[in-house]
């Protein structure tokens, strides 16, 4: 599976929205070869980053579409480092 991370730019998003629209979307699995894994959230700032793992990038973007954040851009990642821990992608 290929993840994905999404920027996006949310100005005034409240926590209330944030919360309201992820739980409007209850699918974190839109479909068998698409999973949200994390959405981070700077709602000072009005930027989230959400994060996917799927088969291809249009499933990833059939999902954004449907919470309706605005995308600044997404990246593919090829490496991740957690909690001391790195693997390649």
């Amino acid at each position: 599976m290929t993840r994905f991370m999404a920027i996006h730019n949310v100005p005034g998003i409240t926590e209330e929205d944030f919360r309201d629209k992820l739980n409007a979307v209850r699918k974190w699995r839109p479909d068998r070869r698409t999973t949200i894994l994390k959405v981070y959230g700077d709602l000072e700032n009005g930027r989230l980053v959400s994060e996917c793992e799927a088969v291809e990038q249009s499933h990833f973007e059939d999902w954004i579409n449907l919470v309706g954040w605005p995308v600044e851009s997404i990246h593919k990642v090829d490496v991740v480092c957690q909690v001391g821990n790195f693997w390649k992608l």
